[in-house]
């Protein structure tokens, strides 16, 4: 038996353990009693995470972390920030623009540069702006599509 379906079942499994590290999603198991077999490896478990959790994970995760507290020195907290719990709209152009030209107004606390989100789809920002908001900005309001669809309109 060849060792390459064992191995894409444990990349699988270890891909799907660090996406989950700090959410509320279980971390899939395969149990030593399942053979793994080329079907089973080749069919990883569904992400059954909210959108916005696993859009977060996707884009936002490996600079504002799982708790929102950035990485120090690095990139900047959203947990509590102003922007975060503020007009969504106005949040929404910030995360298109890349902070408004954060290359411009770099501190000392945070030395990278956040990229443009403005290639995502209206209703994929609607929904990391909202997971952002209830979880770092104190239960804030939701972001609809057509809030970020009226951003949109405003950015140069």
């Amino acid at each position: 038996m060849s060792a390459r379906p064992q191995l894409v079942a444990l990349t699988t499994l270890l891909v799907s353990a660090a996406c989950a590290v700090g959410s509320d999603a279980p971390v899939p198991a395969v149990p030593a009693s399942q053979p793994t077999t080329a079907a089973t490896a080749g069919n990883p478990p569904a992400d059954s995470r909210p959108p916005g959790q696993r859009l977060y994970a996707q884009h936002c995760l490996s600079c504002h972390q799982a708790d929102g507290g950035g990485v120090p020195n690095m990139q900047p907290p959203i947990a509590g920030g102003t922007w975060v719990k503020g007009d969504p709209r106005a949040l929404a152009l910030f995360v298109m623009s890349g902070g408004f030209g954060s290359a411009e107004r770099k501190d000392s606390a945070s030395d990278n540069v956040m990229p443009e989100f403005r290639q995502l789809p209206d209703a994929d920002l609607a929904e990391i702006l909202s997971y952002i908001r209830a979880k770092f900005g104190g239960g804030a309001s939701a972001v609809s599509a057509a809030d970020v669809a009226a951003a949109r309109a405003n950015l140069k």
